[in-house]
């Protein structure tokens, strides 16, 4: 484990107080808006993330990608490493035959591509789609950003 890591989480136990009921309060928040932008189905939700997680290119720079940039680049697809759905089972727990079904309906809705090979990324459509939903897990993240700089200023 990194120092940088070991300090973390030493300020988030040391301000668990102040910064737990925030997250509990945003992350049920966040849950209940992804169940009703995919239409109640949180698996659903889950194979993406596990698409567009797995199939992040490791050589990803976070300094060079803006949320704008993220959302419009045109070569998304070639520049992510496809994954299929077996790997999707394995790492979710989701059974494959579940995954299978889930990935045919992020298909139809146009927020995955299904290569030659059979191996999956996410579509250019995905972002624009899900704008709404990233801007629900924006304000989560916010939420989270100022739970730990009230946290931090009231230790100073």
């Amino acid at each position: 484990m990194q120092v940088g890591q070991h300090k973390g989480r030493d300020f988030i136990r040391e301000n668990f107080g102040a910064i737990w009921p925030v997250h509990l309060s945003a992350f049920t928040r966040l849950l209940a808006q992804f169940r009703a932008r995919f239409d109640g189905d949180l698996d659903l939700l889950l194979v993406l993330a596990v698409i567009g997680e797995r199939t992040r290119p490791e050589n990803w720079n976070p300094q060079l990608v803006s949320l704008e940039d993220l959302a419009t680049r045109a070569e998304d697809r070639r520049s992510q490493y496809a994954i299929n759905i077996q790997s999707i089972a394995d790492y979710s727990g989701i059974p494959r035959e579940t995954v299978r079904r889930k990935v045919l309906v992020l298909q139809e809705k146009g927020w995955v591509h299904r290569g030659e090979d059979g191996k999956l990324s996410i579509s250019p459509n995905a972002a624009p789609n899900l704008a709404d939903a990233t801007g629900d897990a924006i304000a989560y993240l916010e939420k989270i950003f100022c739970a730990f700089d009230t946290a931090r200023d009231a230790g100073k």
